[in-house]
């Protein structure tokens, strides 16, 4: 019944395409497949691939000779720092929504990973309209979503909820150009964990036998893991982490994992 009841809203948002719905162990998970998903639009950087093919020039070099033909004949625009100098300074321009610094990163990206530049841009290209898309559903979802992050080497995205797939997410997730998974029946929310992780963190740091701990969530699965040392590693780990009393938390379905470790984890309890 979840998924026919998924499959409706999916509906009710009258977009193109269909999307693989599963239920499995309590929660939902909708697929909308890249190739059903918008394509990014980039006419000017297509038209810069053509030219940098028929000239043999690398494309990073014809991009950035574009932007500086660009930025050259541009109205000025004031600068708010000293030292300001246009001929060594990246120019102040947006090829197809994606700022020119973003493209002199996505240079490093390419190399750092040992990909090609237009690959890059492929698959970085959109991360500001991307950053925009995480932003609302952040800010209209708070206290459900449980996670949002990048897969398949940020050829694809990943959203949690604590409930059921709100059919408004499904509508912001198909004006990405990748393909998103979308996982409900989660059970719990990022700000939960969150607070969880704080509760425990805070109830740690009370313990004089820690020296070292560090913990961080993990919105796959619920769990906080906490890596800790203690002032003297006992000799039996199960019944010291028995003793450390953690908090009881409200949520079932956020645990905590505990691993000691003998060398230090850098942060101290304040």
């Amino acid at each position: 019944m979840a998924a026919v009841a998924v499959l409706a809203s999916l509906c009710a948002c009258g977009q193109p395409g269909a999307a693989r719905v599963s239920t499995v162990g309590g929660t939902e998970t909708i697929v909308l497949p890249r190739a059903d998903q918008p394509k990014a639009h980039r006419p000017t950087l297509e038209r810069l691939k053509r030219e940098a093919a028929s000239s043999g020039r690398p494309l990073e070099e014809v991009v950035k000779q574009y932007a500086s033909r660009v930025a050259a004949t541009a109205s000025p625009r004031p600068t708010d720092f000293e030292g300001y100098d246009p001929a060594v300074t990246d120019p102040d321009v947006t090829i197809d929504g994606i700022p020119y610094a973003e493209l002199v990163d996505l240079g490093t990206i390419a190399r750092s990973e040992g990909i090609s530049y237009e690959e890059a841009i492929d698959r970085f290209g959109a991360q500001s309209s991307d950053s925009r898309v995480i932003a609302q559903l952040n800010a209209e979802f708070p206290e459900e979503i449980s996670g949002v992050r990048y897969v398949d080497d940020h050829r694809g995205l990943r959203v949690g909820f604590k409930g059921p797939i709100p059919a408004r997410a499904i509508e912001l997730a198909r004006t990405l150009p990748m393909e998103v998974t979308l996982i409900g029946g989660k059970g719990f929310s990022a700000a939960e964990l969150r607070r969880a992780q704080d509760t425990v963190v805070s109830r740690l740091r009370s313990r004089p036998d820690v020296a070292t701990m560090t913990a961080h969530p993990d919105d796959d699965t619920g769990q906080i893991k906490v890596t800790l040392q203690p002032k003297v590693m006992p000799d039996d780990a199960e019944e010291f982490t028995r003793g450390l009393q953690l908090p009881r938390l409200d949520n079932p379905y956020i645990t905590v994992e505990v691993t000691l470790s003998a060398e230090s984890v850098a942060v101290r309890p304040q």
